[in-house]
């Protein structure tokens, strides 16, 4: 028997899923919560194989801190996220500290949902086509910040704040010809074509 606990704040993801699981011999739902401070007492009860939770449950309640939480107390645990957001570093921070899933709420989980939670409780990965595409973008964004240096990262600075190349490189006291070999580099490496785009995806992702 697959042991199943929703904690959500919106009472229709429940009773959808009482309403499918009561024709699933193999899953039950046995637990529901729509407050945030009882995810853990809940799934200490509960003795869960698989846990869905909201992930902004309510304005105090802190997500990540709770999934690593929850990963290193019950490491056997299946946490899948349900979202109407699909940030990318947000999702792939959630999936690095133990989230087994990340389903967005618009998604067309629900008439699937017996054959996720038996996914999840073998332990396979499910993610929202949408979650997908942020998981990528955020590694995308992740090998980028790398690869670029510290002097790129100073030029951005510098050109986020509306600096000329000339002035950037009074700034930096390098020449001019040696910022625009430096801008060819970031606009390479970020696969843009302008300062605008490349500030852009720096800013997105919080490198500057």
């Amino acid at each position: 028997m697959i042991r199943v606990a929703v904690v959500d704040d919106h009472p229709h993801v429940a009773i959808a899923l009482r309403a499918l699981l009561e024709k699933t011999p193999d899953i039950r739902l046995v637990a529901e919560s729509r407050r945030g401070a009882e995810v853990v007492s809940l799934v200490r009860q509960a003795r869960l194989n698989v846990l869905f939770l909201d992930l902004l449950i309510d304005p105090n309640f802190d997500a990540l801190a709770v999934v690593r939480d929850l990963h290193t107390d019950f490491p056997d645990l299946k946490i899948c996220v349900l979202s109407a957001y699909h940030e990318p570093a947000r999702v792939r921070a959630l999936l690095q500290a133990g989230v087994c899933g990340y389903i967005l709420k618009d998604d067309d989980y629900v008439s699937r949902i017996d054959t996720i939670i038996r996914d999840l409780a073998a332990g396979r990965l499910y993610l929202s086509p949408q979650a997908y595409e942020a998981l990528a973008e955020a590694t995308r964004a992740e090998e980028a910040t790398q690869s670029l240096t510290e002097r790129e990262l100073d030029i951005l600075r510098l050109a986020q704040r509306g600096l000329p190349n000339l002035q950037i490189a009074l700034a930096l006291n390098i020449s001019p010809g040696t910022v625009r070999n430096h801008l060819s580099a970031i606009y390479r490496k970020l696969s843009v074509h302008s300062r605008h785009e490349a500030l852009q995806i720096a800013a997105d992702n919080r490198w500057i």
